[in-house]
């Protein structure tokens, strides 16, 4: 009975939030690292193509 109340009292996590924590909680550091090399390639890029023109 008493593991009834507790079980009442605490909600599941949903699958959206479940989602979201997994996509911008876990790992942050990697993910910052990998939009930041990604941001510094596409310079790099630009950068080429506007000397070429």
């Amino acid at each position: 009975m008493a593991d009834e109340v507790k079980n009442n009292g605490a909600k599941k996590p949903n699958k959206f939030k479940r989602f979201l924590k997994a996509v911008f909680v876990h790992n942050i550091g990697w993910k910052l690292l990998s939009l930041a090399s990604a941001f510094i390639i596409w310079a790099l890029i630009a950068g080429l193509w506007t000397i070429a023109a």
